[in-house]
């Protein structure tokens, strides 16, 4: 049997009616065919990820655009209104189909049990609190109180310490650092800051989480096809390459092409560890983030405002989805003239990559050493038309979401020529780098966060504080404890060489820009 991945978005032209019902259509059909996974479903539309044959897959993908159809069709419509509108969904629906790897065991790349639930949003780009329908989300309530109590005491205990210093000389010194640690201490609690926030001034407070009125109104990103995607942003590295002419008639410096174009990871910290997107002569703006809901708070930083503003903003995720939120955002956030963005000017452009990394790879990338499953089969199989040129832009792994942890299909992007011999041995023979990700101990290339096992049987390394994932090389890994391992070797952490955890104000405090 030939199983794959599917993902997929949608945002429908108009709302669901009955989310209740609708999700209620994804278990029925998803048990039907023996389907496992995830799907979140609202009136807004839904988002899910699912494990199975490919045959029952296709099957479930039929049945969900019909179902589609009917969300939006009356009772006497024709039989070409029908086609017409079935046709459409093609426009709406993105699906892709997703290898699995051939270096663990398919059943553990299977999801075991199925999950429809029902929310306020397709991707919470905020922590809003729902009403819950499966009523899960009341249990962590008061654990997430407490910690947030515990951070707000850590907080505290810094800010007096750093009162009673004498590198403080004044009040309004004193005044100044009592803001500022106030301000961050707003990060903390994505849920929180931003509920309280979104009732006071509209005037944003820099690093601040809190969501403008409205801003899902905004025009989204212009979507990009994969080929479009590589050829503008070719295009404009090339440009950003040539030397720079000087003005005959006003003797100043013209400016480049690429010098007012960006790209923006939306991912958060884990994932851009192990790959990411590398234009050479254009810049990469890296948000660093724990977690989606972060990322208002990390456009809203000073470096980000910098980077971003009055340039053409190129994003990218996983699968798109996550972008389609990221973008209308980043526009009312770069209109508002408040916190980071006063007196800044707006993007010139916002795009985003249509279907995200994998649909890119599918075009672009290449089998990581025949590390893919198929059978005769299959449908689905990677596009070799650019097979052989050096066109493809993503370097190393794609993190996904699902049983796999990443995906088998890997870019081994543009680079340029590579100096540092100690990362030979990880090169192609093509000259190009297939492993970006680094061990945090001894910074030997590595990119496994399960050192060699399974990401179901949880033996990968994790900060023993805030428990995001590590890379550790195999040597190093058995020199280290991680979270929920037992005592007797050095605690593990996620910043500082391992020795200390970056956790607390890396929103607003670790994002970075660089240049490929």
């Amino acid at each position: 049997m030939n199983n794959m991945i599917a993902l997929y978005y949608c945002y429908p032209p108009t709302n669901i009616q009955n989310p209740t019902l609708h999700a209620s259509f994804h278990e029925e059909t998803c048990t039907a065919l023996n389907l496992g996974g995830r799907i979140r479903v609202s009136s807004e539309g839904i988002n899910g990820v699912l494990s199975g044959s490919i045959e029952d897959l296709k099957e479930y993908e039929l049945r969900l655009r019909k179902q589609l159809v009917q969300e939006v069709m009356t009772d006497d419509v024709t039989n070409d209104e029908e086609k017409e509108a079935m046709q459409q969904t093609y426009d709406y629906l993105d699906i892709k189909y997703c290898h699995l790897r051939s270096d663990i065991p398919v059943e553990q790349q299977m999801f075991d049990s199925l999950n429809v639930k029902v929310t306020r949003e397709v991707v919470s780009l905020f922590d809003f609190s729902a009403p819950a329908l499966n009523n899960q989300r009341g249990k962590n309530k008061n654990t997430k109180r407490c910690r947030y109590r515990r951070k707000q005491k850590r907080k505290e205990k810094k800010l007096n310490d750093l009162l009673d210093t004498s590198l403080i000389q004044d009040t309004n010194v004193s005044e100044n650092v009592k803001d500022e640690c106030s301000d961050r201490s707003s990060q903390d609690n994505d849920e929180s800051t931003s509920v309280a926030m979104a009732n006071q001034s509209p005037n944003l407070q820099i690093g601040s989480a809190f969501t403008i009125d409205d801003w899902e109104q905004y025009t989204p990103a212009q979507h990009l096809s994969p080929s479009e995607w590589n050829d503008t942003l070719l295009a404009l590295s090339q440009h950003a390459a040539k030397p720079k002419e000087r003005s005959h008639q006003d003797n100043e410096m013209p400016q480049e092409i690429g010098e007012d174009a960006i790209l923006l990871d939306a991912r958060n910290v884990y994932e851009t560890k192990v790959g990411y997107m590398a234009v050479p002569n254009l810049p990469t703006f890296f948000p660093n983030t724990r977690k989606f809901s972060s990322l208002p708070m990390a456009l809203n930083t000073p470096e980000a405002a910098e980077a971003l503003a009055g340039k053409k903003v190129f994003m990218y995720c996983t699968g798109g989805i996550r972008c389609e939120r990221a973008g209308s955002y980043l526009r009312a956030l770069s209109e508002s003239n408040s916190g980071a963005w006063k007196d800044k000017k707006a993007p010139q452009g916002i795009y985003q990559l249509k279907g995200g990394i994998q649909k890119y790879l599918e075009s672009y990338g290449e089998p990581c050493q025949n590390d893919i499953q198929y059978s005769e089969e299959s449908e689905i199989s990677i596009n070799k038309e650019h097979e052989g040129e050096s066109l493809c832009l993503y370097r190393g792994k794609n993190f996904v979401f699902d049983p796999r942890r990443t995906d088998p299909v890997i870019g081994n992007g543009i680079t340029k020529p590579i100096l540092d011999n100690e990362i030979e041995q990880h090169v192609d023979i093509k000259g190009r780098v297939a492993i970006v990700g680094r061990c945090i101990l001894c910074n030997t290339p590595h990119d496994d966060y399960d050192n060699g096992h399974s990401p179901c049987e949880g033996k990968e390394a994790r900060c023993c504080r805030c428990r995001v994932l590590v890379l550790v090389c195999n040597e190093c890994r058995s020199k280290v404890r991680c979270w929920n391992e037992p005592e007797g070797h050095d605690e593990l952490y996620c910043g500082n060489a391992g020795k200390t955890c970056v956790d607390e104000g890396n929103c607003a405090e670790n994002v970075e820009t660089e240049v490929f």
